[in-house]
């Protein structure tokens, strides 16, 4: 077979397209095995609950072009993302001479990569996004080096944070550092049009009203938490999935105490669309807000940013939605968005939830023999 047919050029860009490139690989090598990294580095560089990556064979043809700034997020490796829209593109460890491909930036996922493992897993404390994909093996570290972990490994602390009245949040560089309140009197004290994770859009969609206030969960006490695979969020992180928290405005603030500010540190901010905004480190490229003229009072925060004392998922500021991925029907990598859909199913099926929990619809609904959202709705 000629050289030509041996080989399968793969081409990824950001959102905004002003970072494009590609790659070759060898027919044999192909699909990439595909990595979820959990570690805290990831997870605050990024903004979200893992990063996806592949790592290029070696000696492989690589070519980028475009606006890439590049984050030493310690001494061997070099992060690069996009600094008009904040997507990372790809890592370098110059200690390996490795090259890892961040996935959410390939043009297509099919007959390129397959999920292979998750890795540093450990430092999510209660497994974070690794219990949702279960069907793969999961390490403490490094896979080639690491240790298998079993299913009873789990190190967190969900007592102590359950206290706690502040949450507090940053990027890796900490140039992006806010904290997010207890639900209140004014988290649902206004509306907002229902997000995709509540279900996807029908002709009688509409607003807030309709639906309760949709971003609480378990009695009005913790904010819902929901993944995201749509190509938007794809292609500004650089990954496959993106995890958020929804927050009402009033209830995130400034570490000092201070109403959120978009302007504050190191962040930039990305037009995705027309009144649409997203917020992301440029320092460090990390992903932290996504926003809309839509609904002003409610702002998606990226779920990796959180420092809950018992995890990643930080269940006791969060209650995540587990009948579905949003926007699952654009999912570009349809293999391991049906796969998390599953995982989020069964995970919920195999866990005990809380008292208010087992009364809780979601979508701010309630069952008859529950407490309605002591911080009830305006309409």
């Amino acid at each position: 077979m000629s050289e030509a047919k041996a080989t399968h050029t793969v081409r990824f860009s950001c959102a905004c397209r002003q970072v494009t490139g590609s790659f070759k690989a060898h027919d044999r090598d192909l699909p990439l095995p595909m990595t979820l990294c959990h570690c805290d580095t990831c997870r605050h560089q990024s903004g979200l609950l893992c990063n996806s990556y592949a790592t290029l064979p070696g000696g492989a043809e690589f070519e980028v072009n475009g606006s890439l700034e590049f984050y030493k997020a310690s001494k061997a490796i070099f992060r690069f993302f996009c600094n008009h829209c904040g997507a990372n593109v790809y890592v370098e460890d110059t200690n390996t001479e490795d090259r890892d491909i961040c996935t959410g930036v390939l043009e297509k996922a099919e007959g390129v990569v397959r999920l292979k493992r998750h890795i540093f897993v450990v430092d999510s404390k209660d497994g974070g996004m690794s219990d949702w994909i279960p069907d793969v093996d999961a390490w403490e570290g490094f896979s080639k080096d690491g240790k298998k972990l079993e299913a009873d490994w789990k190190h967190g602390s969900k007592a102590s944070s359950e206290k706690a009245q502040e949450l507090q949040a940053h990027c890796h560089c900490k140039g992006v550092q806010f904290k997010i309140i207890r639900p209140d009197e004014s988290s649902a004290n206004f509306t907002a049009p229902r997000g995709d994770i509540v279900g996807p859009p029908t002709t009688e969609q509409g607003p807030s009203k309709d639906y309760g206030a949709w971003w609480l969960r378990e009695n009005g006490t913790k904010y819902l938490g929901g993944t995201c695979a749509c190509n938007e969020c794809r292609l500004a992180s650089g990954f496959d999935v993106q995890a958020w928290a929804f927050v009402p405005k009033a209830n995130i603030q400034q570490l000092d105490g201070k109403p959120l500010d978009f302007k504050a540190g190191t962040l930039k901010r990305y037009d995705s669309s027309e009144g649409t905004y997203r917020e992301f480190c440029g320092k460090c490229g990390a992903t932290v807000f996504w926003h809309s003229d839509s609904r002003p009072g409610l702002i998606d925060v990226s779920a990796g940013l959180l420092d809950a004392e018992e995890g990643a998922r930080a269940e006791s500021w969060l209650g995540w939605k587990t009948e579905r991925v949003s926007f699952e029907e654009e999912a570009q990598n349809k293999n391991l968005i049906s796969r998390l859909g599953a995982g989020l199913k069964q995970w919920r099926e195999t866990r005990v939830p809380s008292s208010a929990e087992k009364h809780d619809l979601g979508d701010g609904k309630y069952e008859s023999d529950s407490k309605k959202p002591e911080t009830g709705n305006s309409d």
